[in-house]
């Protein structure tokens, strides 16, 4: 059993900030008085929580989620929710939705999915649900998989990639629709290990995963995030040095990955903790020179009550959404993202639509949790920098 390595402490990361070419820190945006959010129609559903949202490319796909009695944030419950199988699909030009035909089995909320050419993949407990945009109709791929694999969209192919070692080493598999063929992504250089995670990235696929050793996390020494880059010419893995990172999931901007966390962990224990020091979670990596760098100028996590709205997206090109902040690597400048006016408390999946951010679905404080979710859906285009 590994030790978990969510941070015991949360921590500023000022100490490790990065500074701007004239030596001083690039400046950060407020968010403005003026609310920039727009409220878009409601999804056309049962209220749900954590619904599979996609952009297409023309329309936010909002897929399955979770429509049972609901679960009190931090709590323990004894069942897991009733999922649902219908969808529907908004264009945010026309601000219309319209129904999709229903997922052949109920999609719990969160299912991990993957976008590949004109095909949604959602992987829905050890079955891989295909959705054919333009036919709208799902089929199911004829293998079953193990409950660990993750959908990743690597160019033109699928990569189901083993999340963990730790009940033995299993093969990354690949998928690709053109042939309707399976094959095996080569072994890579990292050895065992767990928290594995993957992202497609111009240069190739990145895997990234944490050195599976017998209490990982544990004593002294942090276990740093790995990561290895896969040449889909030659096949052959290119490793990069420590990272000095715990690990976030990552984002790709141009040629870095972002890890967009403000959190930090000291290893828990005593002041100043097991690793003596506090260690990111975020940072970055630069495919074209090999550098590990912190994230620049990282200001504190928003603190409650602030007014920040905590969106999560990563896939947006330019700008990333995550702990409570936009943020911009060409710039090194970050912005608050302000929960909007009449929005709910806590902001359901969101996802890049072009340069708008689309949040989809959401819970409000109440006095009984059934009676919190909302089926509300915002959209903000933030103005450039």
């Amino acid at each position: 059993m590994r030790r978990s390595l969510l941070p015991a402490v949360v921590l500023c990361l000022a100490a490790l900030a990065a500074c701007g070419p004239d030596g001083a820190p690039p400046p950060r945006e407020a968010a403005t008085t003026a609310d920039p959010w727009a409220h878009l129609p409601d999804l056309p559903l049962a209220e749900r929580d954590g619904p599979v949202v996609v952009w297409t490319g023309a329309e936010v796909l909002a897929i399955g989620g979770d429509i049972g009695e609901a679960c009190p944030p931090s709590a323990d419950c004894a069942r897991p929710n009733e999922a649902a199988a219908d969808g529907a699909a908004l264009d945010p030009a026309t601000r219309a939705w319209r129904p999709i035909a229903d997922a052949p089995r109920p999609v719990p909320a969160y299912s991990p999915r993957a976008l590949v050419g004109a095909e949604l993949f959602v992987v829905v407990d050890r079955a891989v649900l295909v959705y054919d945009l333009a036919a709208d109709r799902w089929t199911t791929l004829p293998r079953r998989i193990d409950s660990w694999y993750q959908p990743v969209a690597d160019g033109d192919r699928l990569v189901l990639l083993s999340g963990s070692d730790e009940n033995g080493a299993r093969p990354d598999l690949v998928w690709t629709p053109a042939t309707k063929t399976w094959s095996e992504l080569p072994d890579d250089p990292l050895g065992p290990s767990f928290d594995r995670s993957a992202v497609s990235t111009p240069r190739g696929l990145v895997l990234g995963a944490h050195e599976l050793v017998a209490d990982p996390g544990a004593g002294a020494n942090p276990s740093y995030v790995e990561a290895a880059l896969l040449d889909r010419a030659t096949g052959g893995w290119r490793t990069f040095g420590p990272s000095g990172q715990l690990g976030a999931p990552w984002a790709v901007v141009g040629d870095r990955l972002i890890g967009l966390s403000l959190d930090s962990s000291d290893g828990g224990g005593d002041p100043p903790g097991d690793y003596g020091r506090p260690v990111p979670f975020g940072g970055r990596l630069d495919l074209a020179t090999g550098a590990w760098s912190p994230l620049p100028d990282p200001p504190p996590p928003p603190a409650a009550g602030t007014g920040s709205w905590p969106v999560f997206a990563l896939d947006g090109g330019p700008l990333v959404a995550g702990s409570g902040y936009l943020y911009d690597d060409a710039t090194a400048r970050w912005r608050e993202v302000p929960r909007p006016a009449h929005g709910p408390a806590r902001p359901g999946p969101a996802v890049w639509a072009g340069d708008t951010l689309v949040v989809v679905t959401g819970q409000d404080d109440g006095r009984d949790w059934p009676g919190v979710r909302t089926n509300e859906v915002w959209s903000w285009t933030p103005a450039a920098p």
